[in-house]
């Protein structure tokens, strides 16, 4: 299903300048000025919405997303924040700046919400501006040739169907050459039977015009009927080979039906080939009408010349007997069209046969018409690494760029590497939502390298983004023609976060996992595991500085068992082996360090969470209201971002300035007049600026904080809740605060001293109920402070690798060997196998057509000469040596120049875009074992050829023969 129409979707372009896109936007576009912005060492990207953009694209927008164009707040930014702060930039020109971002109003929209959005002049006084030109289309049916299109589904089928086209233009000529030869053959048989009636016509004033008139609509006719039967004895021999196919187990979706669309391409290659065939009849009279009546009886024979008769034996046996070399040129062009359908079929299942290997598999959602069409929960890869395979949780978003159409793959580059067999050649993997990575093939398609940046559009969602590649890589068949995207971006374009359309494995078969079939594949699966059951890991570093990590192990299993556990954070990687008892647990405690500033990702086995690492440390102020009463007395500390308290940072407001002490607090009168102040913070260097409104209505509420730990766990683990309640104000207060967990809710009444922090821990019962499957399924469990209804602090907790999830992905999924795209291949176009040898078999059954009229035609002229051999005793047996002697004489140097013609028309053709289909690019991939099979296939089928030519002529009687 794609949005609104079946093609209506936007155009989104990319400008250098905000000018430049002003000068060539028409009435109905919209400019959207965009830069980017750096905050602490992250960059960001900001999007300025012009006054006259409509609220939605409501003919874009779908159930499951709204085509939103979010409202820019009057002042300062919209950004992803729960609430509205001040926060520090710095533009391009390093210019150091302070804006107001307040929380996006809308669910969904065009733009990322990790975007900031503001007004367009807002945007303009960051410095120089690049600028997105948004046009939106209704119903058309050609592709733009500039912009990406978003939803793209319908254009990228549009697309891919139109390269088809351009690529059966070259079979259709393919074919027009096939029929030149045949109807010229045919022809000059005709003509040579009818001498004595075109003598005639021409001694008694016949025109040449005529003659030719004659044969020409005569080829004509030929051809059209043809090429009719030839339409319908294929569809019938289609259906017939698809039920074979289907009866023996092959996958085959293929369903030959005339509609409307495939007789108007009908129409244009009969008429086409028509045309060629009456042509071809013209050009065939030349010898009847260009020599005198007297002269067409003329013999068309040849005997041995007497130096040929005298050539030496080996000489003379290169020499045909009966066939003439003239034979050469048509069968070396029959054998060139037999070797380019060889050599492109061997190149469109070189490319797609990647995806059908049996060494990776795809774990889909059950009864998924296709890959693409399957949503599961991209926590099972968790488990599935668990189990020692290798598995990449991934989201296909078709794309179709400057009218060209091609697959945006959204995936770990890590994982699809692993899974893949792909390799980087230049640049790095993704380190962030606004980076990529490129398949070779793909960069030479699009013209793009690293550095540049790309627009990517949602394949059924209204929705785009923009990312930079930064590393171009290497893999086999089509996925060397992609864009591979982290699933963060994905996710922005297609589904909703945590969900993807299958996850692709190697390695192995998944445990209690079923197959296409509905089998469970779990019949040896060993119970003998170590699991990694807690991790502990803080989310925020300094550069440099020890980030400690710890890790427990337990092993589940009734034996002894060793494994080897892998610790990382960013490029860097420690191992640990563990040998445990049936039962034991440890724990693996170690101190790692990061080298470099900004987001990095903290990975122990199975387990992940993000971790911000900062050069110097930001302030942090963990209790600071955002409305207070007049003249209220609050206490306001000052921490890093690993709760060390700083002393001696000034904090100013209004009239008021205060210094923290060694706890890192100071106590502040705030302001007695209603209205909002700006708090600043200053350390050395270092400044924080929030605001405070003061208000007569503002109540004085607790602070709280939630920490579960560890954050991600097995069953086997029991959570554990880190609850601290903070009073800043300078009167206690009494509140009821409850602990809300998925399965209970603990309520009390407590009072809280002014200026006092309290700390509890409470260990949560994961389940009452030891039958319950489903609340162990992958996911996130929340857990919350509440205070009257107002939800203090609240954190997750996310379970997977255990037993349970086994159940359920053994329930909730399907394994198939192959990867998602060569299921959905199969899909469409059949089994790869038994594509291969359909295209081969046409292309043997023309050549076998095309060197029999060939054939037929020289032994006809040479007629005479094989009644001579007849009544002087030779055998049909010794002619048909005799004649197949010809056809191997004739054949090494035609097979030759056919290959090396082949060859290069397709190394010619690679520099346009007829050898992209999809996006895909097909190579040619020269192995000596084509070359040979192209050789021999040409050796049978052109034996095969002379044999069904030359038997009406070895049946005749000799004096038949004349």
């Amino acid at each position: 299903m794609v949005a609104g129409g079946d093609n209506d979707s936007m155009i989104v372009q990319q400008y250098d300048s905000y000018k430049t896109a002003q000068g060539n936007k028409s009435e109905n576009e919209l400019v959207f000025p965009t830069t980017t912005i750096r905050q602490n060492g992250t960059e960001k990207r900001v999007v300025g919405i012009p006054e006259n953009a409509p609220s939605e694209f409501t003919h874009l927008s779908v159930s499951w997303k709204n085509a939103t164009i979010p409202s820019p707040p009057s002042a300062g930014f919209r950004g992803s924040v729960s609430e509205p702060t001040h926060q520090r930039f710095q533009t391009q020109s390093s210019k150091k700046i302070s804006r107001l971002v307040v929380p996006y109003t809308e669910d969904s929209s065009i733009f990322p919400q990790t975007w900031y959005v503001g007004n367009v002049s807002s945007v303009k006084s960051l410095g120089e501006t690049d600028a997105f030109l948004v046009q939106t289309t209704t119903e058309k049916q050609e592709l733009p040739q500039q912009g990406t299109m978003s939803p793209s589904l319908f254009s990228y089928f549009l697309g891919g169907m139109q390269q088809i086209f351009q690529t059966l233009f070259v079979a259709t000529i393919g074919a027009g050459i096939l029929i030149l030869v045949v109807i010229h053959n045919i022809t000059i048989m005709s003509v040579r039977d009818r001498l004595t009636e075109i003598a005639v016509i021409r001694s008694t004033g016949g025109t040449a015009r005529r003659i030719v008139g004659i044969f020409a609509l005569r080829a004509g006719i030929i051809t059209f009927v043809g090429s009719i039967l030839g339409y319908a004895i294929g569809v019938i021999a289609i259906r017939a080979f698809v039920n074979i196919a289907i009866s023996v187990g092959l996958s085959v979706s293929l369903n030959p039906t005339i509609t409307a669309s495939s007789a108007q391409i009908l129409l244009i290659i009969v008429v086409f080939l028509s045309a060629v065939g009456t042509i071809t009849g013209a050009v065939a009279t030349r010898s009847v009408v260009l020599p005198p009546p007297s002269r067409l009886w003329k013999t068309t024979g040849r005997t041995i010349s007497k130096r040929a008769q005298w050539l030496p034996t080996t000489q003379f046996r290169l020499q045909p007997r009966l066939l003439s070399w003239r034979t050469l040129i048509p069968t070396t062009a029959t054998l060139t069209v037999f070797a380019l359908i060889v050599i492109l079929s061997s190149s469109l299942v070189g490319a797609l046969a990647p995806l059908a290997t049996t060494s990776t598999g795809t774990v889909t959602e059950p009864e998924a018409p296709y890959p693409m069409a399957s949503r599961i929960d991209s926590q099972y890869a968790s488990e599935l690494r668990n189990q020692g395979l290798s598995a990449s949780p991934e989201i296909i978003v078709a794309q179709v760029a400057d009218g060209k159409p091609y697959l945006a793959r959204g995936a770990n580059y890590t994982a699809f590497a692993e899974v893949s067999d792909a390799r980087l050649l230049k640049g790095h993997p993704p380190r962030s939502e606004s980076q990529a990575v490129i398949g070779q093939d793909l960069a030479q398609t699009l013209n793009k390298t690293i550095g540049e940046t790309i627009i990517i559009g949602g394949s059924t969602s209204p929705a785009m983004t923009q990312v930079m590649i930064v590393g171009v890589y290497r893999a086999p068949g089509m996925l060397d023609d992609q864009l591979v995207i982290p699933l963060p971006t994905a996710h922005t374009l297609s589904t909703k976060p945590g969900t993807v359309h299958f996850i692709r494995t190697a390695g192995g078969t998944p445990d209690q996992v079923v197959d296409d079939q509905g089998r469970n594949l779990d019949s040896n699966r060993q119970h003998e595991k170590i699991h990694i059951t807690n991790v502990s890991a803080p989310e925020a570093a300094i550069l440099d500085q020890p980030i400690p990590i710890s890790a427990t192990v337990e092993n589940t299993g009734t034996n002894v068992q060793t494994r080897q556990v892998s610790i990382s954070v960013g490029d860097k990687t420690q191992r640990r082996s563990v040998t445990l008892q049936s039962g034991e647990k440890t724990q693996i405690q170690l101190n790692m360090s990061v080298s470099r500033p900004g987001n990095h990702t903290v990975e122990v086995g199975q387990y992940s969470q993000p971790l911000r690492v900062y050069k110097h440390s930001p302030l942090v102020l963990p209790i600071l209201p955002e409305k207070a009463p007049p003249g209220s007395q609050v206490g306001i500390a000052v921490q890093t971002i690993t709760e060390k308290n700083i002393s001696g940072a000034t904090i100013s407001i209004a009239d008021t300035t205060r210094t923290t002490n060694e706890q890192g607090l100071a106590l502040i009168t705030l302001p007695s007049d209603p209205g909002t102040y700006e708090l600043t913070v200053q350390k050395d260097e270092r400044v924080h600026t929030s605001q405070v409104k003061i208000s007569p209505n503002a109540s004085r509420r607790l602070f709280a904080d939630v920490e579960i730990t560890p954050q991600q766990g097995s069953v086997y683990t029991t959570p554990e809740a880190r609850i601290r309640v903070a009073n800043p104000w300078g009167t206690e207060l009494t509140r009821n605060l409850s602990l809300v967990t998925p399965l209970q809710t603990h309520t009390q009444t407590r009072t809280i001293p002014a200026y006092n922090l309290s700390e509890t821990r409470i260990t949560l019962d994961e389940s009452t109920d030891s039958e319950s499957v489903e609340q162990f399924a992958p996911g996130k469990y929340t857990v919350q402070i509440v205070s009257n209804g107002t939800t203090l602090a609240s954190d997750t907790y996310v379970i997977v690798g255990d037993e349970r999830i086994r159940s359920t992905l053994a329930q909730n999924t399907q394994f198939s060997a192959g990867s998602g795209l060569g299921q959905a291949v199969e899909m469409m176009f059949g089994n790869f196998k038994l594509l291969l040898f359909g295209m081969v078999g046409l292309a043997g059954l023309t050549t076998i057509g095309s060197t029999t009229s060939t054939f037929a035609q020289v032994v006809h002229a040479r007629r005479r000469s094989i009644g001579i051999y007849r009544a002087t005793g030779a055998t049909q047996l010794q002619l048909l040596r005799l004649l197949l002697g010809d056809v191997v004489r004739l054949l090494i140097p035609a097979a030759i120049i056919a290959v090396l013609s082949a060859l290069g028309a397709v190394y010619l053709v690679s520099f346009s875009s007829l050898m992209t289909v999809f996006g895909i690019q097909l190579h040619v991939a020269v192995n000596p074992f084509m070359i040979l099979g192209i050789g021999v296939g040409a050796l049978v089928l052109s034996c095969i050829g002379v044999i069904v030519a030359v038997v009406p002529f070895l049946t005749a009687e000799p004096t038949e023969l004349q």
